[in-house]
């Protein structure tokens, strides 16, 4: 209930620090998580470990997991401000690419569905789609107290996208989205509901959720990878690939699916390790600093 409270109260206090300050201190409080959460500290570390390889050196590795740490409360932050900002000026702040694979599957009628990773300023880019009327719903993992999913439910909708948890009916609301030729958007790095496939992912064996490519087999809608970066000065940058090649039935299909879906996510992270920020440990076999 304290954490409710905290964005009730930044609310009204926080997000109306200019940016260059608000980012300043920011980067500090991570650091000082970096430096007094052994645990986060550890999770982290242990999957840029995973990311950069058996190669790299420790001290890159450690490098990145601070900068993990300053992302992620960076990302509060620019939360909190969002619904002070409008599509103009978030507009102004994305540079896209490849922004006409969205636009065309999207346009397709048959339904979109987008796969990315918590990478990135996440509740930022994705406004880009509200701006660019891409009616979106996207699925969030469930938050205790309840009090506090909604508020944090607010702050994202504020911008016209639709943000529903993870709850009973949710995978009902999201097909029904599809069918109407709409679009969903899903982050695919974490298997939080624990029923996800094993799959290699940076090398070694982590379970990777399917929930995605289940859903595309079921409506034959269109899969499309999308991330985004931050970038200096305030800016982010929106990175789409080309619709991934979907088998929709078959034995293996939704093996292969998920796989197909685990490169991209590879590929995304792999452009900006220390902006993927998931505090929580991906690889079961984590080994502390």
């Amino acid at each position: 209930m304290w954490t409710y409270y905290g964005f009730k109260i930044a609310g009204f206090t926080i997000a109306f620090i200019p940016r260059k300050i608000g980012y300043f201190f920011s980067r500090l409080i991570g650091e000082l998580i970096y430096l007094l959460s052994p645990g986060t500290r550890a999770a982290v570390f242990d999957n840029m470990r995973h990311v950069f390889g058996a190669k790299a050196n420790k001290s890159s590795v450690r490098k990145a997991a601070r900068g993990v740490l300053r992302n992620t409360i960076m990302n509060y932050y620019d939360l909190i401000k969002l619904p002070r900002k409008d599509h103009g000026d978030i507009e102004e702040r994305v540079t896209k690419y490849g922004w006409h694979h969205l636009e065309d599957a999207y346009n397709s009628g048959k339904g979109l569905i987008i796969v990315t990773a918590h990478i990135g300023s996440f509740d930022t880019a994705a406004q880009s789609l509200a701006a660019r009327s891409i009616n979106t719903t996207i699925l969030v993992e469930p938050l205790e107290p309840t009090k506090l999913l909604d508020h944090i439910c607010s702050l994202r909708n504020s911008q016209g996208l639709s943000f529903i948890p993870a709850n009973m009916g949710a995978l009902r609301h999201l097909v029904r989205t599809l069918r109407n030729g709409e679009a969903i958007l899903l982050t695919c790095d974490r298997d939080f509901a624990k029923d996800g496939i094993k799959m290699d992912f940076f090398g070694e064996e982590a379970s990777m959720p399917a929930g995605a490519v289940r859903i595309a087999m079921k409506t034959g809608s269109i899969v499309v990878p999308a991330f985004n970066l931050r970038r200096a000065h305030g800016r982010y940058e929106v990175y789409v690939e080309p619709p991934i090649d979907i088998i929709y039935e078959g034995d293996g299909a939704v093996e292969e699916n998920v796989a197909r879906v685990t490169r991209a996510l590879e590929r995304c992270i792999s452009r900006g390790p220390d902006q993927w920020v998931v505090l929580s440990r991906i690889w079961p076999d984590g080994s502390n600093q």
